[in-house]
């Protein structure tokens, strides 16, 4: 009953993408950044396939991932801290995003740090974007940019080929309400069933009287400057240098109209994670950029619990709330989707949150936990990431595992998507 008057209020609809996307490239190149970034264990060291019967999450840096979806490889954002000319601190470059030849690329808004790079990449491998409508016009705007660039375009190996575009599909409508447009996205199909829908960017609201916030204090590692000297970064000042690029986004207009994402399995298990990067305040409406009543934030709140049942939940630990209400935000999220593992994200840039900062970060997250009276027992298994140390560690679930297995999600999969898979034939549902 409760999804009924969810699907009554809400417009429920399939993405669906004009014409075939590019075909990925294959080679050397592609194999040996696949094996960095996820494993040699999980790549296949002749054709860089990934595993059918696996999901494989690989972080980035703060919230961005690389995913293999049951051998479909994706980004969840694409900005990553200190990327630089030559590996360092960060253990990758932007040569290595682009020879991993995702497929598409789901941004979960257009700020700088999520959106960086991801026009680039996807002029450059033909990846397919997702993000609200607003940043798919600045999407466009960061590639005529690039593709005006004279340092970019006069660099053999990282300009442009003849007749590159980046394809983005809108998935919410410019000043759409939060919660009110829930999308059914072709991007994974016929594997995955993929569901979006804006929700709130972090904001500061009042201190909540109900819930004091986290007393521990983000701090970061004094030893990091010392371990880990900068090298050239790859964003040029006013003298660039070889190898330097700026692929920056301009982050607005709409910069901070946020999208949530929910991955159900078709198969197996029915394996499901959800992915979002930031948590706005629930319990008042409110959100940046969206100054809302509390009826926005209970109607998420209701989105979020008729989802199907999450396995996982990747989502930020960093929030535009965190002096006034700690980490009670991302809490009321995960009150409403119940996970059953925590991967935290959000962790190296931030209002707060630094590189270097994360385990203070993660004591402020359990004691935000026992603040808001949760029971343990109820509290997600929690798989905390650490930078530098975490980057390029593969974080691999088995598809088909019984572990997975809860009778509830085959009734969640017909109500969301379908009995069919839609919209991987660019036909609508």
């Amino acid at each position: 009953m409760k999804f009924k008057i969810l699907a009554a209020a809400m417009m429920v609809g399939t993405l669906c993408l004009a014409g075939p996307a590019p075909a990925r490239e294959t080679g050397d190149d592609m194999v040996a950044a696949r094996q960095k970034i996820f494993g040699t264990e999980n790549v296949d060291p002749k054709t860089g396939r990934m595993p059918r019967d696996k999901v494989i999450f690989s972080w980035l840096s703060n919230s961005t991932f690389a995913a293999s979806i049951q051998g479909r490889v994706v980004f969840l954002d694409t900005f990553v801290t200190r990327l630089e000319v030559a590996p360092g601190r960060t253990p990758l470059v932007i040569k290595d995003m682009v020879d991993l030849q995702p497929e598409s690329i789901l941004l979960g808004h257009g700020h700088g740090d999520h959106a960086d790079n991801a026009a680039y990449i996807a002029a450059r491998t033909g990846a397919t974007i997702y993000a609200t409508e607003e940043t798919c016009g600045v999407m466009q705007t960061d590639f005529a940019r690039m593709l005006a660039d004279p340092i970019i375009m006069n660099d053999p190996a990282g300009r442009f080929q003849p007749g590159a575009k980046v394809r983005c599909v809108k998935v919410t409508s410019a000043g759409s309400t939060p919660g009110t447009q829930v999308l059914r996205l072709p991007v994974l199909e016929p594997d995955a069933c993929v569901i979006a829908f804006r929700h709130l960017h972090s904001v500061a609201v009042p201190p909540d009287p109900t819930f004091p916030p986290t007393p521990v204090q983000i701090i970061v590692d004094p030893r990091d400057a010392t371990l880990f000297p900068p090298g050239t970064s790859l964003t040029p000042g006013s003298s660039p240098l070889t190898g330097q690029m700026d692929l920056r986004t301009a982050g607005n207009p709409g910069g901070a109209e946020s999208l949530f994402y929910d991955f159900i399995l078709r198969d197996g298990s029915h394996f499901t994670f959800a992915w979002h990067n930031t948590a706005g305040a629930l319990k008042e409406g409110k959100g940046n950029g969206w100054d809302g009543t509390p009826e926005d934030g209970a109607r998420i709140v209701r989105m979020l619990g008729a989802l199907p049942p999450t396995d996982v939940q990747m989502g930020t630990a960093s929030s535009g709330n965190f002096t006034n209400n700690g980490l009670r935000d991302l809490i009321m999220y995960q009150q409403a989707l119940k996970p059953r593992i925590y991967i935290p994200n959000h962790l190296t840039s931030g209002t707060q949150t630094r590189e270097a900062s994360s385990l203070s970060v993660y004591a402020g997250y359990l004691k935000q936990l026992e603040l808001m009276g949760m029971p343990r027992a109820e509290w997600p298994d929690v798989r905390w990431l650490i930078d530098p140390t975490d980057y390029l560690r593969p974080i691999a679930f088995d598809a088909n595992d019984k572990a997975w297995k809860d009778p509830r999600k085959e009734r969640k999969l017909r109500e969301f998507c379908g009995d069919g898979h839609g919209g991987h034939d660019g036909q609508g549902h």
